[in-house]
């Protein structure tokens, strides 16, 4: 045994440090970063830093989601979320997913909340888009410029003349009279 020294008898003795220890910041909650400035110039700099950083992220997440609201099909996604819940199922007993497929799990799962409601958007607009296409097409019957512009559309030059029903004054569109079937001339060279 050593001989009981000065400093352990006064309690003033503290070891030297550690060369790990030596240059390390005495934050409790991070012992390799450096101390923080009481500058309030970088303290401000560092909150904007921070709103940036959450900016930048929020954007890309929104441009992903939108990316995947053009591009994503339902049935895709609902696939590739079946194949992880069966491998998730048959490895229950063991570790199931791990961290990296379980956050593609749930990303999966956003990804199918977000097409599903793009998909339900697309179909509102095509039933609205095809309910004003039925109701120009209704306008336009009714009126004798509107057929015109119809018949127009609807038969080309060639068609008509070529047409069997073409007739200069009672059928300028040679359209078939309903119910029967359209019939050209051969056109021999």
């Amino acid at each position: 045994p050593l001989p009981p020294s000065s400093h352990a008898l006064h309690g003033s003795f503290h070891p030297p440090p550690r060369p790990s220890e030596r240059y390390r910041c005495h934050s409790p909650s991070s012992p390799f970063t450096m101390a923080k400035s009481e500058n309030p110039l970088d303290n401000y700099r560092r909150q904007q830093r921070k709103k940036e950083l959450k900016k930048n992220k929020n954007a890309r997440i929104k441009a992903r989601d939108a990316k995947v609201a053009a591009t994503g099909s339902v049935d895709e996604v609902k696939s590739e979320i079946s194949f992880l819940e069966r491998k998730r199922d048959r490895n229950a007993d063991k570790t199931g997913l791990d961290a990296a497929e379980t956050k593609k799990l749930e990303r999966l799962q956003k990804e199918l909340r977000i097409v599903s409601a793009e998909a339900v958007k697309r179909r509102a607009l095509a039933e609205e888009a095809e309910v004003e296409r039925a109701a120009e097409l209704l306008a336009a019957q009714r009126t004798v410029k509107g057929v015109q512009k119809l018949n127009e559309s609807k038969y080309s030059l060639v068609e008509r003349y070529a047409s069997v029903y073409y007739d200069e004054r009672m059928n300028p569109f040679g359209a078939p009279e309903p119910g029967k079937p359209k019939l050209y001339y051969v056109l021999c060279r």
